[in-house]
């Protein structure tokens, strides 16, 4: 019984992990344009997401969109990947260009230190940091300057993805931007939706804008791209091993007590009884191994977000429920070939040694 639970406590373990692991980091990778609180973003036409493509649009653009109606306010950010050269390690990340003044489109949470206040300074994520032993005060390269470090940022690293935080004239020397600058973060003048000023830009020439929402979508889909298909074939694999541990499991127990049942059989019990007896059996391995496996999972997404901090777990109550009727599922599937053994078993084996 025990050896039963674990196995299922195992599949049960793998699955809510490898669909934590996708609902995270799905959830996880907008956390850029999730927490800007920008409703729409303009940006160059065909540009349609932030990770495998590069937006210019010239700095003069803002002034164009802050005189349509819809639009309040467009605040420029400038944004390009690179790699984070530190002691010869280097990371992939992303560096962010902002308005210290207005602080749209900067870190948005910091884990220590301040918000960078003057040329020369940069906020690092701290996942990165941890991981190249950066500290408040050192100083790193970025993009072939030296920048000091004066704050930690939290919730800003997803599946190798980081983000460093400079101000905006800074980041435009080091990109060569010039007049140029990637996007506008747009906030909807009173009375306009999202889409109704997202539609406004569009008509522009030279300039294209999405919804946040829209925006934060492509970029999921690019690493739904990236890492759905292994994770959908591992999380498949698991509920296999699930029905196939709880259906040897059970196939076990009915050998080993097919003597019980032919006595029992002998002795006027009706099979349907006997296969509710399979059926309960089935039904309490199911549910112990669904509690181990669900607590323990429910555990580590803690523990893998502290210790990794870029990949992150996320349980949910949905997915728990979805899990349950899944072992569920298991456990019913995994009892078919025993129950169908114990329904057709002959009373005559309880007198067979």
């Amino acid at each position: 019984l025990a050896l039963s639970v674990l196995g299922v406590a195992f599949a049960v373990l793998l699955v809510l992990v490898m669909a934590g692991i996708f609902a995270g980091t799905t959830g996880q990778v907008t956390t850029y344009t999730d927490h800007t609180r920008a409703p729409v973003w303009a940006m160059q036409p065909g540009v349609t997401q932030m990770f495998r493509a590069v937006s210019w649009l010239p700095a003069g653009e803002g002034q164009r969109l802050a005189a349509l109606p819809e639009v309040a306010a467009a605040e420029p950010i400038l944004g390009q990947p690179s790699d984070f050269v530190h002691n010869g390690e280097q990371t992939a990340y992303f560096v962010v260009g902002y308005d210290p003044a207005t602080g749209t489109g900067g870190p948005w949470s910091l884990s220590a230190g301040r918000t960078v206040g003057a040329p020369g300074e940069v906020v690092l994520d701290q996942v990165l940091a941890r991981k190249n032993g950066v500290g408040i005060g050192d100083t790193v390269e970025i993009i072939g300057a030296d920048f000091t470090v004066v704050g930690l940022s939290k919730q800003t690293a997803a599946l190798g993805n980081y983000y460093a935080f400079l101000s905006l004239p800074d980041a435009a020397a080091l990109m060569r931007a010039a007049d140029r600058v990637s996007y506008f973060l747009v906030t909807p003048g009173p009375g306009y939706t999202p889409e109704q000023t997202a539609a406004a830009i569009n008509t522009l020439p030279g300039v294209s804008a999405l919804t946040a929402t829209a925006f934060a979508d492509n970029n999921r889909q690019i690493i739904i791209s990236m890492i759905g298909r292994p994770l959908k074939t591992m999380i498949a694999i698991a509920l296999l091993v699930g029905i196939a541990l709880i259906g040897l499991t059970m196939w076990a127990l009915t050998a080993e007590q097919r003597h019980d049942f032919g006595v029992l059989r002998a002795l006027g019990v009706r099979p349907t009884q006997l296969a509710g007896t399979v059926a309960a059996q089935a039904a309490i391995v199911a549910t112990l191994g669904y509690a181990l496996g669900a607590a323990i999972a429910y555990a580590a997404q803690f523990l893998i977000g502290d210790r990794l901090g870029d990949v992150t777990v996320a349980v949910t109550p949905t997915m728990l429920a979805a899990m349950a009727a899944a072992t569920a599922a298991m456990a019913a599937l995994g009892s078919l070939l025993p129950l169908r053994r114990v329904l057709t078993i002959d009373p005559a084996t309880a007198f067979r040694r």
